[in-house]
């Protein structure tokens, strides 16, 4: 029988380890040992797999069994486990702390493992992060495989294929990666797999790393993301069934979909549970909030400072009325309400959900009333300011918004000395520096850059009617092209 001693170095035994010896009925000395990790197992299973087999083999009929096991007691432990040599010390270790119980038989090189694990989850609760007005309630959890459960129970066909692969040398984090086949784009699918595949890490803790691992190769310096991350299992197979892969982990509780476009991450699910005007109505209002995010700041320094010529010359004497006491240029104004609103956002993430949104709306107008009053700012500047949040939070995802927000200070810091001149080269530098970017191939601006007009108007900038929308994006490049049939019996897959 393979030894504890053997199994674990004198410092590094858990404090949570059990030894169950196991007896024969009249036999003095321990026939086997039962090895596991009382917080991750089921007691209850390993009662009913191995506790009454073992004495129900080992005391009913003829007596007690030895080494070599029976045929009948050797064949009920390998339909329930598998044997692993008791050479292979790490391969022990790695299935204990994964859940499962080792039966250690007296006399016998190899050990029984078999899987009891219990891990602790919560039950599946409504999105927090991506609530919707129209659609499913329900959003993943920290257990991958109720995760895939939910994938399953919306997508029933043979061609969804699910690859598991293990990441962290530490963590052994199980990673699990869907696509349909037939429909996804085979050499997208490779390549994440060969990317996966090569991962050499101590541990992950959530998928938006292994998405960084995957793509982050030659952009790691890109603020813009180039996954998505959702909590939503109707958003997930949305993408799967527009040939996109999703990749889901244990212990996280959002799936990673790619490749992604900048269009596709402003779009939300209630764009497509509305009817198709109100959602390219939607669209078309969080378009407007992205340019005022952007452009609106720098925008107000330049006609302040550099072009003031540029509007009329009411409004100008309008804004400089409003500007009268503050000791200090436009571009200072500016700089300082961004960097409040800054704080304000940020606060409004970290503070406890409960007191989040109060804490962050009073201190705003407190804040914003007191330095008006005082001649610290304009009442104009608060209008600009309080434009240009609310622009910030119709992005659909959180981390577009933080990159778009750098844009608009680069934008401001080009505004300061060359005024509307500077916000044009900075315009067409981060055109420029979006069209560099792919995400696994598909170009980030697509389908803008790629002049693919149909997938444009047919998901892009407005969506149409779901019985206009028959093929797939072009952008996404699926081996399947149709989606809808409009006639009987014509193949899809």
């Amino acid at each position: 029988m393979i030894s504890i001693d053997e199994l674990f170095q004198p410092a590094c035994k858990p404090s949570d380890l059990q030894e169950q010896p196991l007896y024969f009925k009249d036999g003095a000395a321990p026939a086997g040992l039962l090895v596991f990790l009382s917080t991750i197992t089921n007691k209850a299973k390993i009662e009913e797999l191995l506790l009454t087999p073992f004495q129900s083999l080992a005391n009913g009929g003829n007596g007690a069994f030895g080494t070599p096991l029976p045929p009948a007691a050797f064949q009920y432990f390998s339909s329930i486990g598998e044997w692993v040599p008791g050479r292979q010390r790490q391969l022990l270790l790695t299935k204990l702390y994964a859940g499962h119980c080792l039966f250690l038989l007296n006399g016998n090189p190899e050990a029984l493992v078999v899987d009891v694990s219990e891990w602790q989850s919560r039950s599946i609760t409504p999105p927090e992060t991506e609530s919707s007005l129209v659609g499913p309630r329900d959003a993943f959890i920290e257990n991958l495989e109720t995760n895939i459960a939910l994938i399953r129970a919306r997508i029933r066909h043979e061609s969804l294929t699910a690859q598991s692969f293990v990441i962290g040398n530490l963590t052994g984090t199980n990673v699990t990666v869907m696509h349909l086949d037939g429909i996804a784009n085979r050499q997208m699918v490779d390549q994440i797999v060969e990317r996966i595949q090569t991962i050499r890490i101590d541990g992950v803790v959530d998928t938006t790393q292994v998405a960084n691992l995957i793509l982050e190769k030659n952009k790691w310096w890109s603020p813009f993301p180039l996954s998505q991350s959702t909590e939503r299992p109707d958003k997930a197979v949305s993408a799967l069934l527009e040939g996109r892969i999703i990749i889901l982990m244990n212990s996280s509780p959002t799936a990673v979909i790619l490749p992604v476009t900048l269009t596709s991450l402003y779009q939300t699910a209630d764009d497509y549970y509305f009817p198709f005007l109100s959602g390219s109505f939607l669209r078309f209002v969080r378009l407007v909030g992205l340019f005022l995010t952007v452009f609106l700041p720098a925008f107000y320094i330049s006609i302040t400072t550099i072009n003031q010529d540029v509007l009329r010359i009411q409004f100008m004497l309008a804004i400089a009325a409003s500007r009268e006491g503050v000791p200090y240029p436009a571009y200072i104004e500016v700089c300082i309400m961004v960097f409040l609103l800054e704080l304000i956002n940020e606060a409004s993430v970290r503070l406890p959900r409960v007191i989040g949104g109060t804490a962050t709306i009073v201190g705003g107008l407190i804040i914003g009333t007191a330095a008006a009053q005082a001649h610290l700012i304009s009442n104009i500047m608060i209008v600009i300011t309080a434009a240009t949040a609310i622009g910030s939070f119709t992005t659909p995802n959180y981390m577009v918004g933080v990159a778009l927000r750098m844009c608009s200070y680069i934008l401001i810091a080009l505004a300061i000395p060359l005024g509307l001149y500077g916000m044009t080269l900075g315009t067409a530098f981060i055109f420029l520096y979006l069209c560099h970017l792919k995400s696994l191939g598909v170009p980030y601006l697509a389908p803008f850059d790629t002049f693919l007009y149909k997938d444009l108007f047919r998901d892009g900038l407005t969506r149409a009617p779901l019985l206009l929308s028959r093929f797939r994006p072009s952008t996404y490049r699926a081996d399947s092209k149709s989606k809808m049939s409009r006639k009987e019996g014509e193949k899809l897959l």
